[in-house]
């Protein structure tokens, strides 16, 4: 059990020795001796060496190939010196000398010594830890303990843990179970003795899935749930794949790729209990089947703020302008999907007003032909947008009203009329978008990160109002640490 973590991986990051079946375009295939890295977080690559399968070109009684030469797989397949089966998704094979290729595969499916193959694979089990799980939990594994105090009473009084049954929660419905359980272990020496605990959860699935499905489906949405949870972008630090094997066995597969470190983690109480969760999975309109199903209906409906502030939940820091631009985007597409019938009024009215004004015009003002022909092209053909309104909207409709907030910032502060006046916060907010989005006037780095912060906490609370989240978790994400 090294560094205490419960939950092993089957291979570890790293480099690993293998033998690989590459076909040609013939679909013959050629058996290549070559190094798999495996390295956290990053695609699988690998060097072969051999007979390289090329393409060959027969002229004038001789044979040659040009270099280089590239060839794509959807599967390749290889087993590992150690014993592994592993399946790569989506590998690219270059090739620059005849005996030597290089592989880079979108993932690589580390599986059971001999695993069968028979096309691309699919699923019917996830496994996945992801960081903060154990803080959306909420039930940790250990309800009570007890240990001596003092080293002269070791003799008198046992060592006892107490397991907390609460602590494996499931949820179900037709198509899908899922559970949040814990991996125990146990190290003991001759004079040395420790339980650790690590947390995963565990999808099972009426109708298999490939590996895409599962990631766009449920690992991906998950991963953002959980750092909608905790206000953090979380990682992958585990994930295995599970299909029916020979005999009534079942075959997992751990999957290295892009983003999926398979570093998994051990609870720690004073890491978790400095992670403010907004929900936890024991709430009932925040489970993670409640949730994942109402994100896979978002995501099918092409919800606005699921694929602007959603997308970019995870995503490493952006610079404030950036940041600022498209939390107002978010805000302003979540308003306008709310107030579509609205605005679509609204449109109806003003087209109605433009006609009748640009008819008036030609019949009693007397302007020239070229001059109705400007006021037709460039009179708009839309109401002015309502991103003030947008702005007042979201802000109060929420349990927490972030206007003070934001109207003390330095930002809205700095942002004046041309009589040198403070403007009203939404106007404000409004200037800095068109300022920031026609590149004409630039803020200060620290000012727009201040503002981003809190328009941050209206978004996220925001996403958990569409998923369905009640009022209380709304309200614990909108005020952050005003909590």
């Amino acid at each position: 059990m090294a560094d205490g973590v419960a939950l092993k991986p089957r291979l570890e990051p790293g480099q690993y020795r293998g033998r690989w079946s590459v076909p040609d375009e013939s679909g013959t295939v050629h058996e290549l001796d070559g190094d798999l890295d495996l390295t956290a977080g990053r695609p699988p690559t690998a060097s072969l060496s051999g007979k390289v399968p090329l393409v060959r070109e027969h002229r004038n009684g001789s044979t040659m190939a040009a270099f280089p030469q590239r060839f794509s797989h959807p599967v390749m397949t290889g087993a590992l010196r150690n014993g592994p089966t592993v399946v790569l998704i989506d590998a690219d094979v270059e090739t620059w000398h005849h005996d030597q290729a290089f592989v880079s595969a979108r993932a690589a499916l580390v599986g059971p010594p001999r695993a069968p193959l028979d096309g691309p694979p699919t699923f019917n089990k996830i496994t996945i830890q992801i960081s903060g799980l154990d803080a959306y939990a909420g039930i940790g594994p250990i309800k009570a303990f007890s240990f001596p105090t003092e080293a002269q009473s070791f003799y008198d009084h046992p060592w006892q843990v107490q397991p907390n049954s609460d602590s494996k929660q499931t949820w179900s419905d037709p198509h899908a179970t899922i559970a949040i359980t814990w991996f125990s272990a146990i190290a003991q020496e001759f004079a040395f003795f420790r339980m650790a605990f690590s947390p995963v959860v565990t999808i099972e699935l009426v109708e298999p899935l490939s590996l895409d499905g599962a990631l766009d489906m449920w690992i991906e949405p998950l991963r953002r749930i959980i750092s909608l949870a905790t206000g953090r972008a979380e990682d992958i630090t585990y994930l295995s794949l599970t299909r029916p094997g020979r005999d009534g066995r079942h075959d997992e597969f751990q999957v290295f790729g892009h983003k999926l470190d398979q570093v998994p983690f051990a609870t720690r109480d004073n890491i978790v209990r400095k992670i403010k969760t907004a929900f936890r999975a024991n709430t009932e309109d925040a489970s993670p089947l409640h949730l994942l199903r109402a994100w896979q209906r978002l995501r099918a409906e092409h919800h606005p703020l699921l694929e602007t502030y959603g997308a970019s939940i995870v995503l490493p820091r952006q610079h404030p302008r950036s940041t600022y631009l498209l939390l107002v985007q978010a805000l302003e597409g979540l308003y306008g999907y709310e107030h579509k019938m609205e605005q679509e009024k609204r449109v109806a009215d003003h087209t109605v007003k433009r006609d009748e004004a640009l008819a008036v015009l030609a019949e009693v003002a007397n302007l020239p032909t070229s001059t109705l022909k400007f006021l037709r092209k460039y009179l708009m053909r839309r109401p002015p947008g309502g991103l003030d309104e947008c702005f007042l909207e979201m802000f109060r409709s929420l349990p927490y009203n972030v206007s003070d907030e934001l109207a003390a910032t330095a930002l809205v502060q700095r942002v004046k009329d041309k009589g040198e006046r403070v403007v009203a916060l939404p106007v404000a907010l409004r200037t800095v978008r068109n300022d920031l989005s026609h590149g004409t006037k630039g803020y200060e780095d620290e000012d727009l990160f201040d503002v981003v912060q809190i328009l941050d906490r209206v978004a996220r609370a925001h996403m958990l109002r569409v998923l369905g989240c009640g009022a209380e978790a709304q309200d614990k994400a909108v005020r952050g640490d005003h909590r």
